[in-house]
This record gives C-alpha cells, sequence and structure tokens, in this order.
C-alpha cells in the first residue's frame, strides 16, 4: 500500500466511493531526523477515506501531532478530512484563495447548484436534483481552522524546501509545492497524468481556462525530475510534455465549441456541452449521469468564456438565460 518515492517521501492510495476518480494519491514527507512530517491531501470524508487515511498514515508511520496536512485545494476529495485531523493534533496548510471558497461553500453555496445550471441552460428538473443526487456533494470536510499562504510562502520539512506555487484553474487558489534542490514538484491536480483536469467556468472561477492555460505554462519552465500527481500514475511522459498535450486538448475542446457555435443562431453552455465529445462510458447525451452532466456544463461554460474573452464569440441574457454565438471567424489561442 505504502509506495517510497524518495529516502523521506511516501504515497499511498485512498479510495474514493461515488466518483470515476477512483481513488486519491496522498503523500507524506516524513523527515529522517525526526522532525514535523508532512501529508499532502485527505480524501472524502466519508467512512473508506478516514480508514484507508489512518491506515496509510500509519504505516508511514507518522502522528497526527507531529504532522502538518498541506491541501493542495478546496475540493473534498482533497479536504474531507481536514476536520477531523486537526480533532487529533494536526495543523492544516491551505491557499487562502481556496480557503475562502471552501467557507462559502460551508455557509450553503454548494446546496446552491440550480440557479447557476439554470442560467446556463440545463433543463429545472435537472438543476433542483442536482445537490441531493451527487453523493460527492456530501463528502465536504466540516468547518477547520487553517494557516492561509500566499504564492512564494516556503515550507520546510527535513531536508526539503517547499515553495508554494499558486496555479489557477482547476480552483481558484489550487498550490502546487515545489523543491528546488530535489526537482520534485507536488501537483495536486493541476496535472494528471492518466486523465485531463476538470476545469469549470462558474462564478467562482470565472476565467478559469485562461488562468490555467497560464498557469500551466509556468510550471512547465521548471526543472522537474519527479511530478506527483492527485489521481492516477506517474505517467510515462516528462511533466513539460504533458503540459503541451494538456494544452493541445483544451485548443482542440476551443475550435469543437466554436465549431458548435457556427453550426446555428445562439446555443445555452447546456446545449453546447451535448455537443462536445467527452470520454465517458454512455451512449449518449441523454445517458450522461446528472453529476457528470453538471462537470460537462461547468467545462463547456469555461470554454465558452474563453471564446468571449478573445472575441471569437458572444453572450447574451435572454429571460434570464445565457446564450452564446459566434462572432469572429479568427481564433487566436
Amino acid at each position: 500500500m505504502l509506495t517510497q518515492i524518495t529516502k523521506e517521501v511516501f504515497s499511498f492510495p485512498i479510495e474514493l466511493p461515488d466518483t470515476p476518480l477512483k481513488s486519491l494519491n496522498s503523500y507524506v514527507i516524513r523527515p529522517s531526523d525526526g522532525g514535523r512530517c508532512l501529508l499532502i491531501d485527505t480524501g472524502f470524508h466519508h467512512p473508506r477515506c478516514w480508514e484507508a487515511l489512518r491506515a496509510g498514515m500509519q504505516e508511514a508511520g507518522i502522528e497526527p501531532e507531529n504532522t502538518d496536512v498541506f491541501l493542495t485545494h478546496a475540493h473534498a476529495d482533497h479536504t474531507g478530512n481536514a476536520s477531523a485531523l486537526v480533532q487529533l493534533g494536526c495543523r492544516m496548510f491551505m491557499s487562502r484563495p481556496d480557503y475562502a471558497m471552501y467557507s462559502t461553500w460551508l455557509n450553503g453555496a454548494l446546496e446552491d447548484l440550480s440557479g447557476p445550471s439554470q442560467r446556463e441552460g440545463m433543463p429545472k428538473e435537472l438543476a433542483d436534483r442536482l445537490f441531493s443526487d451527487a453523493p460527492v456533494m456530501h463528502y465536504t470536510s466540516p468547518f477547520f481552522p487553517a494557516t492561509l499562504l500566499e504564492d512564494g510562502d516556503v515550507l520546510c520539512y527535513g531536508s526539503y524546501r517547499l515553495r508554494c506555487i499558486l496555479t489557477p484553474g482547476h480552483t481558484p487558489g489550487h498550490m502546487c509545492l515545489y523543491d528546488e534542490n530535489h526537482e520534485i514538484l507536488f501537483l495536486g491536480d493541476h496535472v494528471l497524468f492518466d486523465i485531463t483536469p476538470n476545469i469549470t467556468g462558474w462564478s467562482e472561477g470565472r476565467h478559469a481556462l485562461r488562468q490555467y492555460m497560464e498557469s500551466l505554462r509556468q510550471i512547465a519552465k521548471l526543472p522537474v525530475s519527479i511530478a506527483l500527481p492527485g489521481h492516477r500514475s506517474l505517467g510515462s511522459v516528462t511533466l513539460a510534455e504533458r503540459v503541451d498535450q494538456l494544452i493541445a486538448h483544451h485548443r482542440r475542446r476551443l475550435e469543437e465549441a466554436l465549431a458548435v457555435l457556427r453550426s446555428g443562431c445562439r446555443f445555452t453552455a447546456y446545449e453546447v456541452a451535448a455537443h462536445l465529445r467527452w470520454r465517458i462510458r454512455a451512449k449518449s447525451w441523454e445517458d450522461f449521469p446528472l453529476s457528470q452532466k453538471w462537470f460537462a456544463l461547468g467545462e463547456a461554460l469555461a470554454h465558452l468564456e474563453y471564446l468571449c474573452d478573445i472575441g471569437a464569440a458572444e453572450s447574451t441574457v435572454i429571460d434570464g438565460i445565457r446564450y452564446y454565438s459566434a462572432c469572429d471567424d479568427g481564433l487566436d489561442l
């Protein structure tokens, strides 16, 4: 279960129920000198995740009272057990923007999925079921205090001097950790090697795709020998090569979305999402699980916002519904 990556760095998986992500890669830095340890990401607030987390920590030989926890971003599969760990004696570290977003979720923002989804064209009967039909929406950690981090802050554990790098896109305050001497980068969900990180255009992530592309190019410049993603495998290509693949993927998606807009007069983001190609086990858009329709809608929205930013598309609101249309044959990515 426990995998040793370097002399002081280990990883172990945490099963993620009710999601196609399958599992989370949680990482541990256990200093050889016996100093404070660092745990990176925690799994859902779910009994199976908690059991796997505690088993992994025990196998790694770390105790909560001597362990800090770095949360790469606010999503529940990374933060869900934060409160429980605080109660055992751990200290939490998280970026300021994502901690603010997490706080709004605790105040009920997660339950208000229907209104924004309907404004982007999702039928009301589906939008009204979003929160109740998606189990992962209920796996968020109860409140936990955290030390808030800024871009450029440094965390030190054993021989590792970890620079915090703000990498917005997947979330507004997603943060990676980079050690220059060891050339190691803890990626969270910024770069995944087997699947494409979800980039959505909801209200807390306006211009998410533009920010994501910019922060991808930023980390591609770093000398990295070991790139550690939050899910799935470490991949068979270099970090720079994977960044190129991700940027190319989003360029294709932009071209695909623009082609949909050019095929008619105007479309909602929900209608555009229905016309895009998705890698999912479903015969048609109608067969998509509701939660996956919501993720697809958010990603379509992010690409439509990008097209509007560069002048290739425009949006207008009619009777409370936002519509998008093509307005320029040129597309400068």
